[in-house]
């Protein structure tokens, strides 16, 4: 199917190309992607009816985590103009440009790469084509969103602190990487974490078809954990705090951090959890619903605390109900006697 270029033209283009010399030092990227990507609603048609964008706004870009990757970094099999309509997928293990800092080796993402390759969202071959077409892979998880800007005061301040003992000429680039990479610990940043593992966890018919609990997200959101993240605290175990965010295993395998003989280091990982678990207090059940066979206690406390609360309130009301029916009585008494 014809490539359909949108708010250009075979004219436009050429025009632009012809400038490509005088406009280069005007391009935030080292070879100019920007002259024909940064045009509004750039895209192609797909063999499926759909529609594949391919605008990438120059300014949003450049507070995106990958701002210091050029785009042939990623995106090697591109070498000619005009590009090939088939084009390679992006393989995120290959090696950047860029070093890493206090390092000379190239930057990678191979050992996530890897741990999600054999982690239970990597591609399985007992499953089929169809079921493993339905695990998330990279970019489901992360969006590369546009929305961490990094203001330059607020990373000469934290690099200045650093410097007090640090040393190096790549502190400056670490601290911009990690604060545009991850957030700080808040409880906004732990919701959309709950929410995105969600979107497939929640979804009955997806995991029917992989055999997985369909109880993890309700059990989350009725237990301790997830009751207190909607109420705003910041220290509380999100999914990846216990599953990890890459090598994501089952129970059953002895490498999971949910293994039985692993759990209680898990729980005991972080600073903001539970540092001085027990081996019993981490066989705590997490995600499974309260029910009088299964889990009795927390099943009859919790039904214990709601008729507690219930039996109050209906009290008090009767109390205000049987005080307004005495003084309407005794209102209307008194008025009688006139």
């Amino acid at each position: 199917m014809l490539a359909m270029i949108y708010r250009s033209t075979r004219l436009s283009l050429l025009g632009m190309l012809l400038t490509t010399t005088l406009l280069g030092q005007q391009q935030a990227d080292a070879e100019n992607c920007y002259l024909c990507h940064d045009l509004p609603m750039l895209g192609v048609s797909s063999t499926d009816g759909g529609m594949r964008n391919f605008e990438v706004i120059a300014g949003d870009y450049e507070h995106s985590t990958h701002r210091n990757v050029i785009c042939r970094d990623c995106h090697t099999d591109i070498n000619e103009f005009p590009h090939p309509e088939e084009v390679q997928k992006v393989d995120c293990g290959k090696a950047c440009h860029i070093t890493k800092p206090f390092a000379l080796t190239g930057y990678s993402h191979t050992d996530q790469r890897d741990s999600h390759a054999i982690s239970s969202h990597g591609q399985n071959p007992k499953h089929s084509d169809e079921q493993n077409a339905k695990k998330p892979d990279c970019k489901y998880c992360h969006d590369n969103s546009f929305r961490n800007e990094i203001l330059e005061d607020d990373l000469s301040k934290h690099s200045d602190h650093c410097l007090r003992c640090h040393e190096g000429e790549g502190l400056a680039g670490v601290i911009l990487h990690v604060s545009s990479h991850s957030e700080h610990r808040s409880a906004s940043a732990s919701i959309r974490i709950v929410e995105l593992c969600s979107s497939c966890h929640a979804d009955q018919s997806r995991m029917q078809e992989f055999d997985v609990n369909l109880t993890q997200v309700a059990g989350y959101e009725n237990h301790f954990h997830g009751k207190a993240l909607k109420r705003g605290l910041d220290n509380v175990a999100n999914c990846v705090d216990c599953h990890r965010n890459h090598l994501n295993l089952p129970a059953t395998d002895p490498n999971s951090s949910i293994h039985a003989n692993n759990i209680q280091m898990t729980c005991s990982a972080n600073t903001y959890c539970h540092s001085n678990a027990t081996a019993r207090f981490s066989t705590a059940a997490i995600h499974s619903e309260p029910t009088p066979a299964d889990n009795p206690i927390p099943f009859f406390v919790e039904w214990g605390f709601i008729l507690l609360t219930a039996g109050t309130m209906a009290f008090l009301l009767a109390h205000i109900l049987l005080d307004f029916g005495r003084w309407a009585v005794d209102a209307y008494t008194i008025r009688r006697k006139r």
